[in-house]
């Protein structure tokens, strides 16, 4: 086969459980239609549950510690590899269109081309006044704080950068393009604000869907500090079912943008006479009301689990692949088949292409995931860390906070999908082992100085780049004075 086009959307905050296809309550057609007509991944998962982290380690192809980023105020340098220079050096031409969550001087890392710039600032010192006047009432419902608190149906700077960005792919796949095209289209919803059309919003209030798991807060979720730090025990179950409207709204609308791209991508690769491969995934999930935890920052299922589904040439029909995977899988994947490689010393992802062979088999290219978090309390120099960590083998599934041992919990992912027991006393050698992965794959106490030392970093960076003038480059400043908080429906 000829070097494929490759398209991949990525969204931004959309939890596996609510699709289609995985039986969740958000009406997702074009994601069922790919599911069918290619391979989905039941056990994928994002290597941090928060948004620069795992876009730079999806990039990157290795861990959030590997590379320095634990947190939204860093980034990788640009002599880091990524999976798009191998891409580059097989002709291959890389085009971002939309959001990757990219900051400081190099906004490409590898991608050569970059359409319709980002929703977040680009830069290390932008004002916090800035983009809250651009968004108004909804600017602290970006945040996971303020994520339940402005729920309804209107308009919303996200409805508006989405339906650009959109446009813009569109017409760039209306065009001709010499060189084979590796395409990642970045969307913003649907992270939050929890504002959506009113129809659509509308019509999943009728539904009065409320998480299953709303009041379901076993000993290790209150015993924990931190998970106990990302719980909303304020919020009534009309305002649970309320987001959990919105939120189905905004993904069956990202579901809609899915099957204008895929059928735009399809004309394209036919006209050109190329081979083409089709993607969706998303950077990490949402808790969305789930133990009444909202936002992301967490290792439950909602947080962690992502969609991720490929079709196209060379892509089984119909397969369903249930041993757990990782965002930085995805690069190596990619890579392969492009007739290329990335792999060797820097990445810790490996090909997923093995998976579609005609005689693959459960367990074959079975792989410890990994998933990483920085969780921080205060400021410095009073601030609080813990590095946490999550390991998914098997059915398996081992979460551990450094600093709260006896918050470690141990889940069996088949016969409790919900995390609902702790096996830990009854499998203490299972939950060793998993530890044991957990701890070659990094040190919490490292973990955690360099974390604050490159927190240090920012800072200063911030300081400098004002002193030389903020360089606004590349950032959606488009919203209009309708999309600032004045909702129709609530």
């Amino acid at each position: 086969m000829k070097q494929p086009d490759i398209l991949l959307v990525m969204s931004d905050q959309h939890a596996a459980r609510y699709t289609g296809y995985d039986g969740g309550m958000a009406d997702t057609p074009n994601l069922d239609a790919m599911a069918a007509e290619g391979t989905r991944f039941d056990a994928h998962y994002t290597s941090c549950p928060l948004c620069v982290p795992a876009r730079m380690s999806f990039v990157s192809g290795a861990l959030p510690t590997r590379i320095g980023v634990t947190n939204n105020r860093q980034t990788i340098p640009e002599t880091r590899p990524t999976f798009l220079f191998p891409l580059v050096c097989a002709g291959y031409e890389t085009v971002l269109i939309g959001r990757m969550h990219f900051i400081g001087k190099d906004l490409r890392h590898g991608f050569m081309k970059r359409i319709g710039g980002d929703m977040t600032p680009t830069c290390w010192s932008l004002p916090h006044s800035v983009p809250a006047a651009e968004k108004g009432d909804l600017y602290p419902a970006f945040a996971s704080s303020g994520e339940p608190k402005i729920v309804g149906g209107g308009e919303s700077p996200v409805m508006y950068y989405d339906r650009e960005i959109v446009r813009l792919a569109l017409e760039y796949l209306s065009r001709p393009h010499e060189k084979p095209q590796f395409i990642v289209v970045g969307t913003f919803g649907p992270h939050s604000p929890l504002v959506a059309p009113p129809d659509l919003y509308l019509k999943y209030r009728e539904r009065n869907y409320l998480p299953p798991d709303f009041h379901v807060f076993p000993d290790f979720v209150s015993g924990n500090p931190w998970l106990a730090s990302h719980r909303f025990p304020e919020i009534s179950e009309e305002q649970g079912r309320k987001a959990a409207a919105a939120y189905c709204a905004l993904i069956e609308q990202t579901d809609g943008y899915i099957g204008q791209l895929r059928g735009a991508f399809g004309r394209y690769t036919k006209r050109a006479g190329h081979a083409g491969v089709f993607g969706y995934t998303s950077d990490h999930g949402d808790m969305i009301g789930s133990r009444k935890m909202y936002g992301k920052q967490t290792f439950f299922e909602d947080a962690v689990r992502v969609p991720l589904v490929l079709t196209g040439d060379g892509i089984p029909v119909g397969r369903i692949i249930t041993d757990p995977t990782g965002i930085m899988d995805l690069g190596p994947t990619f890579c392969e088949l492009a007739g290329t490689a990335y792999e060797g010393r820097f990445v810790d992802g490996i090909s997923l292409a093995p998976m579609f062979a005609a005689g693959y088999k459960k367990g074959v290219s079975a792989h410890p995931v990994l998933s990483q978090l920085m969780e921080t309390a205060g400021r410095p120099p009073e601030e609080k860390l813990s590095y946490a960590v999550m390991v998914r083998e098997g059915k398996w599934k081992y979460i551990r906070y450094h600093g709260s041992p006896d918050t470690a919990a141990l889940f069996d992912m088949e016969n409790d999908p919900d995390e609902t027991v702790n096996r830990i006393e009854r499998f203490p050698e299972i939950a060793k082992h998993l530890n044991d992965v957990a701890e070659q794959a990094a040190d919490a106490a490292s973990a955690e100085w360099e974390h604050g030392e490159r927190m240090r970093m920012s800072r200063w960076l911030a300081v400098c780049e004002a002193a030389t003038g903020t360089p606004d480059l590349e950032r959606w400043k488009d919203n209009p004075e309708t999309a600032r908080g004045q909702l129709a429906v609530e």
